[in-house]
């Protein structure tokens, strides 16, 4: 399926499957803004659930985190305050993803190490002060790496996201595509699934950044435009007193394709500790 690449997409993809084939410091620990927030789970109807699940140690690092009803199950190693490895712990996948830093403690790459020891895949990151502007992805072949992803992002004054470009070259069979998803509207209050932009692949490991924020805030108005199924969406939130989002509701159009004009709904819920 085309849309494959796309982990935001999913739930339209399983409601169109019934009718086609469609000098600084060392960042600090928390996955959101506010290191006091301490999210536990992301639900989204029709989908595996939770389908992200947070645990946490006395310091309040994150120690445990889980995608899609378990399909992986991550230990999080540090060394001191920084991740060292995320070990996958499930039966069938026993991968190790190792981080490696630069001279200003932010994440300059990520391998994924095999039950075997191989490096079959490499994550590099580039930044532009504290904003991180592009996710290079390298798999190995047999005779030696190549690119099959990048991502690149853009910012507005305020630091948060203005729109990220998933790009994927021809290689081994894929298909070449180019998609950007643009963000407006954002509110005050605080974000805590931002995340996921860089986890756009179902069966891709999710990474966690510790220190990189890509939404501060949470959009109003969320446009992809590219190869393949277009959308707008529309969010609308509610939040508890924390300014934390409980809810998080749009309504989504699509724009382009024989179904363009559907509306369908999104949902996500959001719990803490």
């Amino acid at each position: 399926m085309r849309y494959r690449y796309l982990l935001l997409l999913i739930p339209l993809v399983l409601f169109f499957s019934c009718k086609k084939d469609l000098g600084t410091t060392t960042p600090p620990p928390a996955i959101s803004p506010d290191p006091a927030v301490l999210l536990k789970d992301i639900v989204i109807p029709n989908l595996p659930s939770p389908y992200y699940h947070f645990e946490y140690d006395l310091d309040g690092k994150v120690s445990f985190v889980s995608f899609a009803s378990d399909l992986n199950r991550y230990n999080v190693v540090y060394n001191g305050n920084k991740i060292s490895e995320m070990r996958n712990n499930i039966i069938v996948n026993k991968d190790t993803l190792r981080y490696s830093y630069d001279n200003t403690g932010k994440v300059e790459a990520v391998k994924y190490i095999n039950e075997g020891g191989i490096v079959y895949t490499i994550l590099f990151f580039t930044y532009d002060g504290q904003n991180l502007i592009k996710v290079e992805r390298d798999k190995r072949l047999t005779a030696g790496f190549i690119v099959d992803k990048t991502m690149m992002m853009t910012y507005y004054a305020d630091g948060n996201l203005k729109a990220i470009t998933y790009h994927y070259p021809a290689f081994n069979g894929q298909t070449e595509g180019t998609f950007t998803i643009s963000f407006e509207q954002y509110d005050t209050k605080i974000n805590v699934d931002g995340f996921g932009l860089i986890h756009n692949e179902f069966f891709d490991h999710l990474v966690l950044l510790p220190g990189v924020q890509l939404q501060k805030n949470n959009p109003g108005k969320e446009t992809l435009t590219g190869n393949g199924l277009n959308y707008k969406v529309d969010y609308t939130y509610t939040y508890n007193d924390k300014n934390l989002p409980l809810t998080k509701i749009g309504d989504l159009v699509i724009t382009s394709g024989t179904d363009a004009g559907k509306h369908i709904q999104t949902n996500s819920t959001f719990t803490y500790y």
